[in-house]
């Protein structure tokens, strides 16, 4: 009966197993966040030589230096300020010339509209707007990775 009664030695020793428990849950939970969270990429850098040319119907985006692009990993922004709006456009209707799917320095992408009476049309999921002759409007291309722009450019839809 006398080891029944003396109880201090078991108090201690399930402090300390508790202690562990505790440790290794909390070893198990950030294990389990750092591995989970990727490092983010960095954005892409590039710079384009651009003209948008309403006769020949498209904008293009000459690459002069920077990162590969790759058209799945890019979205193209259009904004006019007169009304202020913007869209992006259907990358399904943008062409990577030579290459199809990415562009790298002296490459070009090629950004295709709809003429109309009221000049450059685009259309698609995410876009609706005119751009007239002579009306300034921003293209910008933006990293989807980050959300961030890769590069904007302020034009003027040539004739």
């Amino acid at each position: 009966m006398k080891l029944l009664k003396d109880r201090k030695a078991v108090s201690p020793v399930v402090g300390v197993m508790l202690m562990l428990v505790v440790t290794v849950i909390l070893a198990a939970a950030v294990n389990a966040y750092t591995s989970s969270v990727s490092p983010k990429q960095p954005t892409p850098v590039a710079q384009f030589d651009a003209k948008a040319s309403y006769s020949s119907g498209n904008i293009t985006l000459d690459m002069i230096s920077g990162d590969a692009l790759y058209k799945d990993d890019i979205a193209i922004r259009i904004q006019v300020d007169h009304p202020l709006t913007s869209g992006y456009v259907n990358m399904s209707n943008v062409t990577f010339v030579p290459h199809g799917s990415y562009a790298v320095p002296g490459d070009s992408i090629v950004i295709p509209f709809k003429k109309s009476t009221w000049g450059a049309k685009f259309t698609g999921p995410q876009i609706s707007l005119s751009v007239a002759v002579g009306q300034p409007f921003t293209v910008t291309i933006i990293d989807k990775d980050t959300g961030n722009p890769i590069w904007t450019g302020h034009l003027v839809m040539n004739p």
